[in-house]
């Protein structure tokens, strides 16, 4: 059942129960049908009753049928993977002598759906899919950031988060050749893999002038 798409499954679900409704309104217009056909003495004011009796009764069925959609979207609802992601630029205060602050920029992964998450891994991304991923494990490498970065995989439970803090400077130079591929009004996202819904793409307000200041 957990392979299972449960998105897929709830639109299976709802047109089942959209054809199950349209069936026992036309079961019912036939049922009327044949009613008014075996009775041969009957007035208009009994005829106008059935008739409101049939379609109060197939009323009554499609509003059925809503309230058994509206329950299994509120149960599936909680269980959606829901990550915000954000990207800003700060500074970290240096215990290193000769370093008052270290100029970074900080990528913000939050859990705001109910379900916990866990986060695989974190890739930078300019321009379209078909453009390849920067992995941003490698920019910490060596670097006195290196002990900020994140371990993975992170779990995150509701509503918690956590900052990928990135060396400004070595960033902004690792993008410079990018300069000579592709314009710089690129977009630019983030790249999150998850354990539950895989690799997703959040973009940002941010394109690749943004840093190399062009």
């Amino acid at each position: 059942m957990k392979n299972i798409d449960k998105r897929k499954l709830i639109i299976t679900l709802c047109t089942i129960v959209a054809i199950v409704a349209v069936g026992l309104g036309i079961f019912k217009m036939l049922q009327l049908v044949k009613e008014v056909e075996q009775v041969k003495d009957y007035n208009t004011e009994s005829l106008r009753w059935a008739i409101i009796g049939a379609i109060g009764s197939w009323t009554g069925s499609v509003f059925g049928a809503i309230a058994l959609v509206v329950s299994l979207v509120a149960l599936w609802l909680p269980q959606r993977v829901k990550i915000a992601v954000g990207v800003s630029t700060g500074f970290i205060l240096s215990q290193i002598p000769g370093i008052e602050k270290i100029d970074a920029y900080i990528i913000t992964v939050k859990n705001t759906g109910m379900k916990p998450v866990t986060v695989t891994n974190v890739y930078l991304h300019f321009g379209s899919k078909k453009q390849g991923d920067i992995f941003v494990g490698m920019l910490n490498r060596e670097s006195i950031l290196q002990m900020y970065t994140p371990q993975f995989p992170k779990r995150l439970d509701r509503g918690e988060s956590f900052d990928y803090y990135l060396l400004r400077e070595r960033l902004d130079k690792a993008l410079i050749p990018y300069e000579e591929k592709m314009s710089l009004d690129e977009p630019f996202s983030i790249r999150i893999d998850e354990v539950t819904r895989g690799t997703q793409y959040y973009k940002t307000k941010w394109t690749l002038r943004t840093f190399i200041g062009k």
